[in-house]
């Protein structure tokens, strides 16, 4: 339990931090759930503060709906996106 104050006593603000050198990081895996009418729709989980939307979808060219193989090799990829400081790189 805090301890009372008075009226004429100002609150104190916590200490200052630095802002950080780097601007923060935010990393979104998509994980593949289904495949449907030429769409791969993703569950995105996130690690940074940021959380615009939990699904994405992706399109499929007709190549690789035609070919089951590279269609099947798309579903199994996890993709993983950094986005840091305007920049952005992406990893499968």
């Amino acid at each position: 339990m805090q301890p009372l104050r008075h009226q004429w006593e100002k609150k104190k603000d916590p200490p200052a931090q630095a802002p950080s050198a780097k601007p923060s990081q935010l990393t979104m895996t998509l994980f593949p759930t289904k495949f449907e009418n030429g769409k791969i729709e993703y569950k995105i989980r996130y690690k940074g503060r940021s959380r615009p939307f939990s699904r994405a979808k992706a399109l499929v060219t007709s190549e690789q709906s035609r070919d089951p193989t590279k269609l099947k090799e798309l579903l199994s990829q996890v993709l993983t996106i950094t986005l840091d400081g305007g920049t952005s790189s992406t990893n499968a």
